[in-house]
């Protein structure tokens, strides 16, 4: 798939995604939701996913007003933003290779937290809004063929299936990364980057068996 094909895809995946909340929006507290972090560049060397995004600094209201239900940001969010994990991404990766990857959530419609959605949105409604966006983040790496799929979490690796342990802490023996596949592609998933308590040396780790999976 072109550059321009792409866009033209995610464009889409926006319109239906757009459609999608206004159905359900009165359902689920009506607090938006953000699609992509960054420009959806074609056989980027990594798609990054975590679980959910968080509200944020702005309201729903200037989320919108800001545009983050209707285009993607003109430079990967992991470089510009000041949120805990762009800030972990940034002590762990070169700056120039998050430039150029691909990031987003596994669920799009934003909460303050994990536990808040989970308490506020019902069971059924929280379902259907997993399969419409695991759907739609399986349509999205289909069509950019990432060199590598980084998942932000074990839960959220939980979401696309199987996975198989692979890197361990020296010290506590705590597993660090798995391995596994997302929509047909390599795919590691690690401990949560800001969630976890994760030391220094743990964090190198990760990063280290990251970038060897890049041939970095």
């Amino acid at each position: 798939m072109l550059e321009k094909e792409a866009e033209s895809l995610c464009n889409a995946i926006y319109l239906e995604t757009k459609a999608f909340y206004e159905a359900i929006a009165d359902r689920c507290e009506n607090k938006g939701f953000q699609i992509l972090y960054g420009p959806p560049f074609v056989e980027a060397p990594i798609f990054f996913i975590g679980y959910q995004p968080g509200r944020g600094l702005k309201s729903p209201e200037e989320e919108r007003k800001y545009g983050s239900e209707d285009r993607w940001p003109s430079r990967c969010e992991y470089v510009t933003e000041d949120w805990a994990l762009a800030k972990n991404m940034r002590s762990m990766f070169p700056q120039e290779l998050l430039e150029r990857c691909v990031g987003l959530n596994a669920i799009f419609v934003r909460s303050p937290s994990v536990q808040h959605y989970r308490s506020h949105v019902e069971g059924e409604l929280r379902r259907e809004i997993e399969a419409f966006c695991l759907a739609n983040v399986g349509r999205l790496v289909e069509a950019l063929r990432p060199k590598l799929v980084v998942v932000v979490g074990f839960e959220t690796l939980a979401l696309f299936g199987e996975s198989t342990p692979v890197l361990r802490s020296d010290k506590l023996g705590r597993v660090l990364t798995k391995a596994a596949r997302v929509a047909g592609r390599p795919a590691v998933g690690t401990l949560h980057l800001s969630g976890a308590r994760i030391s220094r040396r743990d964090r190198e780790a990760i990063a280290g068996h990251v970038l060897a999976a890049l041939d970095l």
